[in-house]
């Protein structure tokens, strides 16, 4: 890779995007890699039970003024690569603009967005007209998931921009892999309890199985929680279903590892972090087919898809998950041993080969390591 520079543009610090960058900074001569945020964590992250990431030895920028904006898109203009997350911005646009001008090259990496209904349309409209004046001129797009990919399409960029990308989540240092004696199977969701990750669906599933076997750790608070409750009791599901309320990352990641199979049941997620923390963790992933992280399940390995919306498809693929009872240790170790693809080096290492590809070696397209067949490729 030719570059001098990469620097990634965003809200705020990401611990779903701080592992891979940290990798790229430990690969790369010191310095090439900078961190520029508008402001810190926020107290709405930190109340979900987000940390501080780490980004290591890149650089990180906060809140910077625009003397040092002005220094950031200056230098070397021509050897740079700037990276913009966090889209819809009009202070994200207006330095998308002026890294343009200099003859920065400028990339994207982001989710999609949800085209559906009355409200998709608009948002794809406001994104056609949005971003015309730069969406030519943009080298590359780092898509998060297959779902972003057709986002960026529809919205006017070329395929030939398009590259799949995911989030990366921390590595945990050991994972206990062993179970407990329990016969039932523990099924687990981390998340906001609000409307669009409808855990109302996952209820309603959950009650038209076959097998009575099982028991539902819940994780997260939100406006839902009272109006799931209540249908917890209409159902007759009272000592089945645990409401355990806000975790802090890692106390989540620890119950989510103890869990036989986690499940998204989103209406719409761009991406999923979790599910890259289940996978990580030996634990298969129940997952909507309108979720980004989708593309990391292999059907009846380390997990499963359903229709997106559909009680009868999900309850179909929990009564499938649930009849296969507690989770083998050596399964687990199959799925965290595969997980391997999308930890912080390896999703590094495809960046790198996607900037030598861009830069013309080698000439074949790089292809996502969690899109080969074995989830690795050879660097």
């Amino acid at each position: 890779m030719n570059c001098k520079r990469i620097v990634f543009w965003q809200e705020t610090p990401s611990p779903h995007q701080a592992p891979w960058v940290r990798s790229l900074a430990e690969l790369l001569p010191d310095g090439r890699v900078t961190g520029v945020f508008s402001s810190r964590l926020g107290a709405r992250r930190a109340a979900m039970g987000w940390h501080p990431p780490d980004y290591g030895k890149a650089q990180v920028v906060i809140s910077p003024n625009r003397f040092v904006l002005k220094d950031l898109l200056a230098r070397d203009p021509q050897r740079t690569i700037h990276i913009f997350s966090g889209g819809q911005n009009a202070k994200l646009d207006s330095t998308i603009e002026k890294a343009l001008s200099v003859g920065c090259l400028v990339g994207i990496l982001s989710e999609g967005r949800d085209w559906r209904r009355v409200p998709g349309v608009l948002r794809k409209l406001h994104s056609q007209i949005n971003e015309g004046k730069y969406r030519n001129r943009v080298r590359f797009v780092l898509a998060m998931g297959h779902l972003a990919a057709k986002w960026f399409e529809m919205c006017g960029y070329s395929r030939e921009q398009i590259f799949p990308f995911c989030y990366v989540v921390e590595s945990e240092a050991a994972i206990h892999l062993e179970r407990s004696n329990s016969s039932k199977v523990t099924l687990c969701f981390v998340g906001q309890l609000i409307e669009r990750k409808r855990v109302d669906l996952l209820i309603q599933g959950l009650s038209g199985v076959k097998s009575g076997d099982w028991r539902l750790r819940v994780i997260g608070d939100g406006k839902q929680r009272a109006a799931l409750e209540k249908l917890v009791h209409r159902l007759q599901l009272v000592g089945k279903i645990d409401f355990e309320g806000t975790l802090d990352n890692r106390t989540a990641r620890r119950q989510l590892a103890d869990s036989d199979v986690f499940v998204l049941p989103s209406d719409w997620d761009g991406w999923g972090a979790v599910v890259n923390e289940a996978l990580m963790s030996g634990v298969p992933v129940i997952c909507s087919d309108f979720c980004g992280a989708s593309d990391l399940i292999r059907p009846c390995f380390n997990g499963e898809l359903f229709e997106c919306g559909s009680v009868d498809s999900l309850t179909s693929v929990l009564d499938k998950w649930i009849s296969k009872g507690p989770l083998d240790v050596p399964v687990r170790k199959k799925i965290q041993n595969w997980s391997r693809c999308i930890e912080g080096q390896e999703v590094a290492r495809y960046f790198i080969r996607i900037m030598d590809y861009l830069e013309g070696a080698p000439s074949e397209r790089p292809k996502a390591p969690w899109l080969t067949e074995d989830g690795h490729q050879a660097i």
